[in-house]
Parts: structure tokens; C-alpha cells; sequence
């Protein structure tokens, strides 16, 4: 059988067969139940009409029987036994006293009592027809007379005559609403009847061209069914209603009209008519359901059907289907299994048929296949003994060259290059053809000694088997790229058991990039481009070591910009970030070459002046100034004069250490923001600071004091997850305890730190605390969270990590259970590095958490793309929040805010059940206060 033939199972066509027979005799039973179903359909409605018209028939002899009846009890209530006038007389009386009654409960709408000459003696209600004609008649004639009129509603009139003793002595008329029979009717059938009469109007002249000179006098439902009956009046003719009913479609309903004649005495169509309408939409849809149904069980019968049918297939044919699935182990050389899956049976028992000479007949091929297949294999072996080494060259040379992606050379000891794998062109940027035959040496730059002289070294055997270094490769085009390069001497039995050099090579550019990148990162203010922090300090304690060693003065400016906040608050971040930048770049014009200038906090600057005298100080104090004011900064319609307080101390006059030159400098910068915006103050030990000059070293000896006898304590406060009503963490408070136990609260000390330069060190402590409690609570098998303050400082300060780093490579640490906590206000101010600096601490796996949040705009603006993953709304906003409808209004915003940003939101100063209770309603995550629980040292 060819390669391209199509094997066509007998089963299958056994089972198409059967299955189109199936298929053609479900379709036909499927389309007569369709017409059966249609028929009786069409019969059942026929049926309903009948009925319905009946009914209305019904109503109507039943209404007038009614009023004729009541017209005989009134008539009764006359006395024959008195002469006429007397009867006439009573029976006036009766019906003035009784008519409001049985107007109401009978709903009649005129009673007029004639004589027997046909005079009207009186009547009672609106006398709605001329009726003498019909009464001269029915005391003539002596027989009741009845009939609908129609002036604008329609209503029923029965004329009896009333007997006396012995003669005719008068009539009565009664008039009454048609309306009664249409309720009636709705109410019986649950369809819709209305009564169709003359239209005299000249708009029914000129509008209708189908005949319709009708207009509806009384309709259930009209809201439904005016928009039918003007519908039909429009696009068929009356004529076409009366003797069948019609199907009309409108707004995807279906419905059943009829017009008929109320009173059918003769047979002209003379209205009033019945105007019948039936909303048949559900009958059709039931009717479509139930057609759909009986396609869909023909079809499952049919697809059962054809299941059987390939069960029966499959039982009758399997003997062949199982001599097909074998005799592919024959192709495969599995004899002994092909021997054992053919049954074969004696010739002489019952049931021998074809299939068992068939498979007969294939045991005798698979012998004959066996034979020759043994003979082939021993003259093949020797052929595959040779071809397995050719297999291994291959496998060898295809898995290193082609498939690794990296570089691979294979290259002769005199530099030649044999073979290169498609990585290696790629590095190249050229083709396998041009590289093959050149000299390896020529794609290393001249400049790359080093790499040459190892290289050369390896191929004259005077350097072991291999050498790996970082170096570079010169592409085609005279590109370079940082290459890890490993070559090892390898034989080739390709070659004759000559020695090659087997040459790898991986692409580390990107990794020198990120690694340059990530210096500069350390050193450089991501935004403005100049030193920062870290690298003022390492630079600061080099100028310094110069300046004390050289003996010449070293000045140190300490900048803050005066409308920084105002144009960041006012305009966002970006407008502050590009006042930022016109900042450094008017500073860095200013300054001398061998100046420094750096960026060490979000609107502080440093400025060191080697050589300086005061006259030279002076001098650049008021340039710099000069120059900001001389810069405009416009943004939203406003123009902002850029200025700066400058704060100068001198070594060795002012400090002999950073530390005590930065609080010197901090100190006469905050003197010159006293003295107003765009001044500068130069650092002067008798100034009136003096006191607090003292308070400084104060501090500075509790301080250094306190850092170097560990006198630092933690105080633990929890914090309630609302969702389970359990602690889940703790808020790591800061104490300073003194020698006589005393405890001096944070506010009192860390704004001191800051100002000493000391707070870095204080939080390192308290991180190292806060980790030795965490891990404490691993061994006692809790599973809180500790949450750590981390000032604006220490964020600002890029070694800081490092020692966070430290901390954390403790395997016992689980970082996901410690959180670190920043104020909104020192978010914002160095948006861009503590952005850097947050984003560091995430990839340790710690979690974040913006304090105080809510106060000012700037923060809610930074929530949007903040890197963090708790917000601590700020206490002022909630301890107020049971008396306050203003907080209950914000709070509420800022936590939906921030759960729309995916942000989990705590609740700072919970201090009663009240506020616990609001906050709960307003869904917060978290809740801490002295309701909660108070600050208190860990037992």
C-alpha cells in the first residue's frame, strides 16, 4: 500500500451506511411530527376562537336577560290592585327612593318610565337615546325589545312592557353600560376584547384607505392594544376580519384579530363589532420549543443509534481490526509477540473460516521474515560497530557547536579557526564561511595583552590544560564586547589526535552595563544627576583628610530651598522635580572645577569650597543666590523665584569632624532662614545659638552615649485585624531609657539625631532589635509581624541597606513578617530615590508602609504609584471620628482610595469602640490604639 493511500475502515462504511438510513428515517418521522405538531397547533386555535366567540355571545344574551329581568322586579313593585294613576304613581315613588341604590349596584345609567300610550312619565339619570318609536312598538306588540347603541361608548337598552291586571298599562326602559360584558369577558378568557363603532368624524373620511371608518368605543388593555388596532386600521382592510380569524406580527409578538358583529340578527356586518385580540406569542414560542425538542431527541436517538450500530461493528469485525493492530510487529521485528497475539485454530473444528486460514497464512510470513531479518542483523553488525564512533563525532560536534548559547570556537594551536556555532557568528556579526580559516587572534583587540600572552602561553603547553578570563571581542564591524572567555585544550580525533583548543565564550556587555549603571546609581542622584548623599560623604571625609593633613581651610555650604515644598504641593512632582533639575544645573555653573557639589536630601544641597577664605566664602554665598534669583521657574500660570538658605561652617574654625560641620552648617543655615528667603549665615560659636549649640552637645553626649551602652528599648504595640478579631502585628516603638530608668520618649530625641547626624545609627539599632523579636517569636512558634520606623535620614542614606541586607541573611528571618514604615512628608520630598531605595527593600521581600498618610495632597497623589503596601492613616484624622462628620466623610475616601490603588489601610488612635465600630463600617484592614492595646516592653 502506497505511502499516500487512505485507509477506509470497513466498519466505518458499514456504519455510514446504517447511519444514513437512520439519518433519512429520523429526518421524515421529525418533519410529519413538525406537521402534526402544526396542525394540531392551528385545530387547538380554531377551537380557542370558537370558544371566546361564544363566550362574548353568551355574555351579551346573559347582560340584556339581566336588565330584563330587573326591569320585570321593578314592575312588580306596582300594586295591580289600584287604578292606574295610582300605579304610576307608586311606582314613581319606588324608583325615587331606590334609584341611587340600584344605580350603583346594578350600574344603570337611565330608567324611563312610560304609560301605556307611550308618554313618558318620568326618568331617572342621562337619557342617552330617543327611545318613543321602540316603546310604541313594544306596547303594541306587547313582546320586550332590546339593543346596543353606540353615541360614543356603547351601552345595552332592554324595553319590557309592564302588565296589569288584565292590559297593557305602560313600559319601562333601562339603559345600562356594554362595558360590563368586555370586563367580563377578559376576566373568563384572559384575552382582549374591544368594541369597534361608526366613526362620523371627517378624519376617518380622509385618513383610512382600507375601509376602517371605525374607531374603538372600549378596549382592555389599551396601552397595549391601540397600537394594533392602528396598526391593522392602516395596513389591512376590515372586511378581511370577519369571517376568520388573522395573525398579526408587531414588536416581535404575534397576535390572533378577529372582528365580529355583537348582534348577529341578520347577516350584514353592521357595527357595533367585537374587536378580538389574542396575544398568541408564548403559544408559538412553546409550540417552536417544543418542535425543537423533538428535533433534538431524534437526533440523540440517531447518534445512540449509531453508537449501537459501531458496538455491533466493533464485536462482529474485531477479529480483523485485532490481526491489523499486530501485523505492524512484524515492520518492527517483534516475532515471538507477533506469534503470541494470533489464536489459531485446528482445521478440523467448528467455526474455521477465512480469517483463521488468514492468520494461518501470516504466522507462516512472520517465520519467513524472522529467518531473513537474523541473516540481515549479523551482516549489519559490523557496519554499526564502525558507524557508532562516526555518531559520536557528530552527536558531539552538533550538541556543543549548535545547540549552547554561547560562543564556541574550535580553533587549531596556531590560531585557526575549524568550526564556530551560530552564537559565535552572531557575536561575529558576520557568516560561518567568512570566519572559518581565520586567525582566532585577529577578533582580539591589540590593547587586550593580557588575553593574547594567556592564550599564546596555553597553546605552547606552559599553562595547564586550560585558561579563563574576562576580556573583549572585535566584531566585523569594529564593535566590542565584554566577553567571559574559557579555552581548554582538547585532542581531536578528527585531526589525527591533534591538539585543539576548544574556545567558550559568553556575552557579559549587559552585565558590565547594569554593573556600571548600579555604581553610578550608589553615587549619583538618580534626578539631577549630581553626587548624592553617600558619595558627598566619602568625598567630604577625603576633602577633609586633605585639608587637615595640608593645612589650608575647607568650607562647607548647607543649601535649602525656600519655595521647594510650595511649587511641589501646588504643581505635583513633576513640576518639582524640573524645579529640582534648574536648581542643580544653575549650581553647577556656578561652582569652581575643583568644587563639590551634591544633591543630599529632597531639597538640600551641599557645597564644599577647598581653599577657602572668608572673603572668597562670602563671595560665592551671595553668587549663588544671585544666580537662583536670576532664574524664573513657571508652571500652571504661576512664576516662582528659585532662592536658597545657605548655612556655612569652616573647617577647621567650625568642626574638625563631618559630623559636627554638617550640625554647625544645618545650624547656620536655619539662622539664615530667619533672616528671610535667599540669605546666608556663616557659622559663629558666640552666636545666640549658643544655648542651643549646648543643647547639641547635650544630646549628643545622651545620644552617643545610648548608642555605644545599648540603653535603646523597644516597646511593642498591637495592631487587630478587623477580619479575624485577631493580633496579627506589632509597631516597634523606640525608647531611650537613662541610668536612673527614666524613659525619654522619641519626640524628645530623634529630631536631635537628625540634627546630629546620629538617627542612621539608631535605626540600625532598632532594625537589629526588631529582627532579634522577630526572631524569638520563630521560636516560640508566633507568627507576628513587627513593624519598624525608618526616618527620612536614613532613607536618604544609600549604606544604609547594605547593613539592612546584613541583617536579613539570616535564613531563620522571614522577611515577609517584617514591615518597614515611612512618613508620606519624607516620601514625597525625595520622591525619586526613596522610590529607589523602597523598591531595594522589596526585593529583600519585605513589605512597606506609608505612615501619617491623608494629611497633605502631595501624599494622596503619590498613592497612585507608591511602591508600598500598607497605608497608616494619620491619627489626628481618627480620634476625632465618632463626634466629627468631616473626618467620618475623609476617612471613609481615603481608605476606599486606597483600597482601589490595592492598598491595606491601618487605623492610627483607635481609642474607643465607637471609632472601632466606624471604621469597621467603613472597611478597614487594620486598627491600632490604646483601645487596642498600649505601647508596652515585649515579656
Amino acid at each position: 500500500m502506497g505511502k499516500n493511500s487512505l485507509f477506509f475502515s470497513l466498519r466505518w462504511k458499514l456504519a455510514i451506511l446504517f447511519g444514513s438510513v437512520f439519518l433519512v428515517l429520523q429526518s421524515l418521522f421529525a418533519f410529519v411530527s413538525y406537521l402534526n405538531a402544526q396542525n394540531n397547533f392551528e385545530n387547538d386555535r380554531k377551537n380557542i376562537q370558537i370558544s371566546h366567540i361564544n363566550i362574548a355571545e353568551t355574555l351579551t344574551k346573559d347582560s340584556f336577560s339581566v336588565l330584563e329581568q330587573f326591569a320585570e322586579l321593578i314592575s312588580i313593585i306596582n300594586d295591580s290592585s289600584r287604578d292606574i294613576s295610582k300605579e304610576q304613581h307608586r311606582g314613581v315613588q319606588s324608583l325615587d327612593e331606590n334609584w341611587s341604590r340600584w344605580q350603583f349596584i346594578w350600574d344603570i345609567e337611565n330608567i324611563v318610565l312610560f304609560d301605556k300610550q307611550g308618554t313618558q312619565v318620568k326618568s331617572w339619570g342621562n337619557q342617552l337615546i330617543d327611545s318613543d318609536a321602540t316603546v310604541m312598538r313594544v306596547l303594541k306588540n306587547e313582546v320586550p325589545e332590546q339593543q346596543i347603541f353606540c353615541p360614543d361608548n356603547c351601552f345595552q337598552q332592554a324595553i319590557i312592557p309592564v302588565m296589569g291586571k288584565a292590559e297593557i298599562i305602560g313600559g319601562i326602559s333601562i339603559i345600562r353600560p356594554f362595558s360590563d360584558v368586555i370586563i367580563k369577558y377578559n376576566e373568563a378568557t384572559r384575552s382582549d376584547i374591544g368594541i369597534l363603532i361608526q366613526d362620523h368624524s371627517d378624519n376617518a373620511e380622509n385618513s383610512l384607505g382600507n375601509g376602517w371608518k371605525y374607531k374603538l368605543s372600549g378596549m382592555t388593555q389599551p396601552e397595549k392594544n391601540l397600537p394594533i388596532f392602528e396598526f391593522i386600521s392602516q395596513h389591512h382592510r376590515i372586511d378581511s376580519f370577519f369571517n376568520a380569524s388573522k395573525r398579526i406580527e408587531l414588536n416581535k409578538s404575534v397576535y390572533e384579530v378577529r372582528v365580529l358583529p355583537i348582534q348577529q340578527a341578520d347577516a350584514s356586518n353592521k357595527p357595533p363589532f367585537f374587536f378580538f385580540v389574542d396575544d398568541i406569542t408564548a403559544n408559538l414560542k412553546h409550540l417552536n420549543s417544543d418542535l425543537k425538542h423533538v428535533w433534538l431527541y431524534g437526533f440523540i436517538g440517531l447518534l445512540a443509534s449509531l453508537l449501537l450500530i459501531l458496538l455491533a461493528l466493533h464485536v462482529s469485525l474485531r477479529r480483523i481490526t485485532s490481526l491489523s493492530e499486530v501485523l505492524p510487529l512484524l515492520s518492527k521485528n517483534q516475532f515471538t509477540e507477533f506469534r503470541k497475539q494470533i489464536p489459531v485454530k485446528d482445521s478440523s473444528s467448528l467455526g474455521y473460516d477465512e480469517l483463521d486460514k488468514l492468520s494461518l497464512t501470516a504466522l507462516n510470513l512472520a517465520e519467513q521474515l524472522e529467518y531473513f531479518e537474523q541473516e540481515m542483523r549479523g551482516h549489519t553488525f559490523s557496519l554499526l560497530e564502525k558507524s557508532q564512533e562516526l555518531g559520536k563525532e557528530r552527536d558531539f560536534i552538533r550538541q556543543l557547536v549548535e545547540l549552547a548559547p554561547i560562543i564556541i570556537i574550535i580553533q587549531k594551536l596556531n590560531g585557526i579557526i575549524l568550526s564556530i556555532n551560530h552564537a559565535g557568528v552572531d557575536g561575529l556579526e558576520t557568516d560561518s564561511q567568512t570566519v572559518i580559516g581565520k586567525v582566532f587572534d585577529l577578533f582580539i583587540p591589540e590593547f587586550d595583552q593580557e588575553h593574547l600572552t594567556k592564550l599564546n602561553r596555553l597553546r605552547f603547553g606552559e599553562y595547564g590544560e586550560q585558561v579563563q578570563l574576562d576580556g573583549l571581542l572585535v566584531t566585523e564591524t569594529g564593535k566590542f564586547r565584554d566577553i567571559s572567555w574559557l579555552h581548554k585544550l582538547l585532542p581531536s580525533q578528527k585531526h589525527g589526535d591533534e591538539m585543539v583548543i576548544l574556545t567558550l565564550g559568553m556575552d557579559i556587555s549587559d552585565r558590565k552595563i547594569a554593573e556600571a549603571r548600579n555604581i553610578r546609581m550608589a553615587y549619583y542622584d538618580y534626578l539631577t544627576g549630581l553626587g548624592n548623599r553617600r558619595k558627598f560623604h566619602e568625598e567630604f571625609i577625603q576633602k577633609l583628610a586633605s585639608a587637615e593633613r595640608y593645612g589650608y581651610q575647607l568650607a562647607l555650604f548647607y543649601l535649602d530651598l525656600d519655595r521647594f515644598k510650595e511649587i511641589n504641593d501646588a504643581s505635583g512632582h513633576d513640576a518639582g522635580d524640573n524645579f529640582l533639575k534648574m536648581v542643580s544645573n544653575s549650581l553647577n555653573e556656578t561652582v569652581r572645577s575643583t568644587d563639590l557639589i551634591c544633591r543630599i536630601g529632597g531639597d538640600e544641597f551641599a557645597l564644599l569650597m577647598p581653599y577657602a577664605d572668608m572673603v572668597g566664602v562670602e563671595h560665592i554665598a551671595k553668587k549663588i543666590n544671585s544666580i537662583l534669583k536670576e532664574q524664573s521657574f513657571s508652571c500652571n500660570g504661576k512664576t516662582y523665584a528659585a532662592s536658597a538658605s545657605i548655612g556655612v561652617a569652616v573647617f577647621p574654625l567650625h568642626g574638625a569632624t563631618v559630623n559636627e560641620l554638617m550640625a554647625n552648617a544645618d545650624l547656620a543655615m536655619y539662622q539664615a532662614k530667619e533672616l528671610g528667603r535667599g540669605q546666608h549665615h556663616l557659622f559663629n560659636p558666640g552666636y545666640d545659638y549658643r544655648s542651643k549649640s549646648n543643647q547639641i552637645v547635650r544630646w549628643r553626649t545622651i545620644l552617643e552615649d545610648a548608642i555605644a551602652n545599648d540603653k535603646f528599648i523597644l516597646f511593642y504595640q498591637p495592631i487587630l485585624t478587623i477580619k479575624s478579631n485577631k493580633i496579627s502585628h506589632f509597631e516597634c516603638l523606640v525608647r531611650l531609657q537613662q541610668d536612673d530608668g527614666q524613659i525619654i520618649m522619641p519626640s524628645d530625641f530623634v529630631f536631635r539625631a537628625e540634627e546630629l547626624g546620629l538617627i542612621g545609627k539608631i535605626d540600625r539599632i532598632v532594625l537589629k532589635k526588631a529582627v532579634e523579636q522577630h526572631l524569638e517569636f520563630n521560636r516560640l512558634g508566633k507568627k507576628y509581624k513587627l513593624s519598624v520606623n525608618i526616618s527620612k535620614r536614613s532613607f536618604d542614606d544609600p549604606t544604609i541597606f547594605d547593613d539592612f541586607a546584613q541583617l536579613f541573611s539570616n535564613p531563620d528571618v522571614d522577611q515577609k513578617r517584617i514591615i518597614f514604615e515611612i512618613t508620606d512628608s519624607a516620601a514625597v520630598s525625595n520622591y525619586q530615590s526613596t522610590n529607589v531605595m523602597i523598591n531595594r527593600i522589596k526585593e529583600l521581600g519585605c513589605i512597606m508602609a506609608l505612615n501619617d498618610f491623608g494629611l497633605e495632597y502631595p501624599s494622596l497623589h503619590y498613592l497612585k504609584n507608591a511602591p508600598v503596601d500598607y497605608v497608616k492613616i494619620d491619627g489626628s484624622l481618627i480620634q476625632h471620628l465618632d463626634t466629627n462628620n468631616g473626618d467620618r466623610v475623609f476617612v471613609k475616601a481615603l481608605i476606599e482610595m486606597a483600597h482601589a490603588f490595592g492598598k491595606k489601610t491601618v487605623a492610627e488612635f483607635v481609642e474607643s469602640e465607637d471609632i472601632l465600630t466606624i471604621l469597621k463600617e467603613f472597611g478597614i484592614d487594620y486598627a491600632q490604639g490604646y483601645h487596642i492595646g498600649k505601647p508596652k516592653a515585649m515579656e
